[in-house]
């Protein structure tokens, strides 16, 4: 149980860290100022469930994907890395998710639960690189069911900040989010490091012992 507890921690901040629902919060209070109260609920639970089901596709696909493609757990594990490292240096920068032709192009939509909040804002590559990897991580079956708790958690939290985020970003401020965008920056670099680590570690045993 003790064993089963610490994936489900790392797990979770993995892909909390990633997704980072309040980062999508200014982007979802900027993108429905025109709608009301109730249509801003709407979106908020249909992101939330898109970012559900596309967690849950590569929680199920993610192995096939990789013996498709030809893919090593090591070059994941690296790749991976990689793309956390840049998520983290964009939150580290406070960059936006969006590029200011995307913003542009997001206002004039009507319907922009799948995109842009979806994908890529919540449930962008970063967080299918590391939904992939927990899948693979898993040692026994009982590590799946605890990673679908996992998500089912993150698609939760992913609800509550859209559907509280005008009042996040009323009562939080600019430099209180800021701020915690920061520490989740700094936590997502560390996991990418860490990624990095697990995939070149085997790869250079097996080159000195090989």
């Amino acid at each position: 149980m003790n064993e089963l507890f610490i994936f489900f921690v790392g797990s979770f901040v993995s892909l909390f860290s990633i997704v980072d629902p309040l980062l999508a919060v200014p982007v979802f209070v900027s993108l429905t100022e025109k709608f009301s109260p109730e249509k801003r609920v709407e979106i908020a639970s249909q992101a939330s469930w898109y970012v559900f089901w596309v967690l849950v596709v590569f929680f199920i696909a993610g192995g096939l994907i990789l013996r498709f493609f030809g893919i090593s757990l090591e070059g994941l594990r690296i790749a991976g890395g990689l793309m956390i490292i840049g998520s983290a240096v964009e939150m580290l920068e406070k960059k936006s998710k969006l590029l200011p032709k995307e913003q542009e192009e997001s206002e004039s939509k009507d319907d922009i639960a799948f995109s842009p909040l979806a994908m890529p804002i919540l449930s962008g590559p970063g967080a299918i690189a590391v939904m992939i990897g927990m899948t693979t991580d898993a040692k026994s079956w009982m590590h799946y069911p605890v990673i679908l708790i996992v998500v089912i958690l993150v698609s939760v939290l992913s609800y509550v900040f859209l559907r509280l985020a005008h009042i996040i970003s009323s009562r939080m401020g600019e430099a209180t989010m800021n701020s915690f965008n920061r520490i989740m920056g700094f936590l997502l670099l560390c996991i990418g490091v860490q990624y990095i680590v697990n995939g070149v570690m085997p790869l250079l045993k097996t080159a000195f012992h090989g």
